[in-house]
């Protein structure tokens, strides 16, 4: 590559890089203007219960006449505002509240949800934390059992078009797309949990904290992801194989008379890469952020999806916006992984 174009990527890069925390701070910014005044009032619950605990329910001043306790309650409470800068402008209290959220520093929310670690503290942040992994376990083996299948799939349908594997994957896609998501899950629940009872139920009592019997668990709603995306990712494959199979370069390799295997697995695919990567990593990365909100649902798993849920009908605005933060984070950082890869898959983009 010639010094010119490796700078001009570099460039790009870096321009890429910098919007990052330009785009987290504008959407974490325009998200607390609006929910300033419930934090404020979340924070005012804080400070009540703290008040509770440290002097109308500790032992030490049981024998204080509630006089003198309400007086101390009264100070402490002018106190705590003060540290906590609730008496400060509401501009002021917006750029703190950004700030803290922005530096991963802790959040309280209003409702405690279901909790395995820690199960009484309220910050945000811990509450996020905890669910991750186990959306991360379900949807990024879900997604790595798809390609496994869709990717040869789609290849053997791109080599033989109307051929029999192609007609089945077209049939899959079809009844993949026009399924609903949810009726699906309740029949594969219906058949494998209570009639065959292979795997557990929705309301199988799960130890969160044992792998063994998380894998158990996740057993029923892996298979049902994979069933219904397998179809429709192998049929986009087989889309962007028939477009590439057509361009000259492919021609060309067929007149100096190089074998089909070859010319699909070193070139076709090669040329391939991109779009199949970009789809996998953004698959992934969206049922992460998202959880999956009715995929979780459905199943009664225990991550994101379910939190967010959660979090919208207790209106727990300190765990919304956590897990809006970690989301676009998320996002952000996938599509800069991804003009990397670009840049590494793709020949005509270091050209460029």
């Amino acid at each position: 590559m010639l010094p010119t174009a490796r700078m001009s990527i570099m460039r790009w890069l870096v321009t890429k890089a910098l919007t990052i925390p330009i785009v987290l701070f504008v959407v974490v910014s325009i998200l607390v203007a609006l929910t300033t005044p419930i934090l404020d009032q979340i924070m005012m619950k804080s400070i009540e219960v703290e008040i509770r605990r440290a002097i109308f329910t500790n032992p030490q001043y049981a024998n204080v006449p509630m006089e003198i306790k309400l007086q101390m309650a009264e100070r402490m409470k002018e106190e705590l505002i003060k540290a906590l800068g609730l008496d400060q402008p509401w501009y002021v209290k917006m750029i703190k509240y950004t700030f803290s959220l922005l530096t991963f520093q802790p959040i309280y929310a209003r409702v405690l949800t279901t909790r395995i670690i820690n199960p009484g503290s309220p910050d945000a942040y811990l509450i996020v934390l905890e669910r991750i992994p186990f959306t991360v376990y379900l949807f990024t083996t879900s997604s790595i059992l798809t390609m496994a299948l869709a990717i040869p799939l789609g290849l053997l349908a791109a080599r033989r078009p109307g051929g029999i594997i192609d007609r089945m994957i077209s049939t899959w896609s079809i009844f993949s797309i026009s399924m609903p998501w949810w009726w699906v899950a309740m029949v594969m629940i219906w058949v494998f949990a209570y009639q065959l009872r292979i795997f557990p139920g929705p309301e199988y009592q799960t130890d969160w904290t044992n792998p063994v019997s998380v894998a158990y668990r996740a057993a029923l709603p892996v298979l049902t992801i994979t069933l219904t995306s397998t179809g429709v990712v192998a049929y986009r494959i087989r889309s962007i194989l028939l477009d590439i199979l057509t361009e000259d370069f492919v021609m060309t390799e067929r007149a100096k008379g190089v074998p089909e295997r070859m010319l699909l697995f070193k070139h076709v695919l090669r040329v391939a890469a991109p779009p199949i990567v970009t789809m996998v990593l953004l698959t992934i990365v969206l049922s992460i952020v998202s959880g999956a909100i009715l995929t979780e649902a459905v199943f009664n798993w225990f991550g994101l999806g379910t939190l967010y849920w959660e979090a919208v009908v207790s209106n727990d605005i300190p765990v919304i916006l956590v897990l809006t933060y970690i989301s676009t984070l998320l996002y952000l950082i996938t599509r800069f992984v991804l003009d990397i890869l670009y840049t590494i898959l793709d020949p005509r983009i270091r050209r460029a």
